[in-house]
């Protein structure tokens, strides 16, 4: 006599329980899966900051090192506004620009790093932090001092503090490369002279080969930070006016 399997009230009991648990554990795995996108969203959101022809962005006080002993430009506002031919690039310090520079200690207060074709494939890495990539220029604005006989935007000349002034210099990356080009001098790019606690300086579009209506990406660092991904403000997308 042949055996026959026979689909019993049972069988088919337990066939149904089976289905169903793997049913709860799909649907467990994809919850968690969406949980994870979810967050990780958020977070990649929340280093992110994007606005229309203006951002504006605070920094916390005291996260500079010092130099020599003394104290680093501690950066605690920034904003950059477009007007259809230029950047306007401010930054404010906690303290007068003045209390920073008095022991001679000239140089930037900020690098921005520019992506500005929006292809992270194409152009240089950005020296500090880890996954920063695909930048064209970098602008660095500087805070200068001058002296009776001179102008020094970095370190420092011999003599007496006549007074302080902004000023900025651009670099250029290559495909892949850490180390941009210099392509203009600081000394020859002096705007604004300095009083209070403001450093800014504003700069043509052409400068960076940008134009009204493109977007670009942004990365700023904190020149007087750390030397790693803490020195670096969030994420910036910009379109220009």
């Amino acid at each position: 006599m042949n055996k026959q399997n026979v689909d019993t009230p049972h069988h088919k009991k337990n066939t149904t329980l089976i289905e169903s648990e793997r049913k709860d554990k799909t649907m467990r795995k994809l919850s968690i899966l969406l949980t994870l996108f979810i967050l990780v969203t958020a977070i990649a959101l929340s280093q992110t900051v994007a606005g229309r022809y203006k951002i504006e962005m605070n920094d916390p006080i005291g996260d500079v090192q010092e130099n020599d002993g003394k104290p680093g430009k501690d950066v605690v506002k920034i904003s950059i506004t477009s007007d259809g031919e230029k950047l306007q690039i401010i930054t404010e310090l906690k303290e007068n620009v003045s209390y920073y520079l008095k022991d001679q200690l000239a140089g930037p207060v900020i690098e921005i790093h520019f992506n500005t074709d929006n292809n992270d494939a194409t152009g240089g890495i950005a020296f500090w932090g880890k996954n920063k990539k695909g930048f064209e220029f970098q602008m660095n604005l500087v805070s200068c001092i001058k002296y009776k006989g001179g102008l020094a935007c970095l370190g420092a000349l011999e003599g007496k503090i006549e007074g302080f002034v902004s000023s900025y210099s651009i670099y250029k990356y290559e495909q892949d490369k850490k180390m941009p080009k210099s392509i203009n001098n600081a000394i020859e790019s002096t705007q604004k002279e300095i009083t209070g606690k403001t450093v800014e300086i504003t700069l043509p579009y052409s400068e960076i080969g940008i134009k009204s209506g493109s977007r670009i990406r942004m990365f700023i660092r904190e020149s007087d930070s750390t030397f790693d991904d803490s020195s670096y403000f969030p994420q910036v997308f910009l379109i220009i006016k």
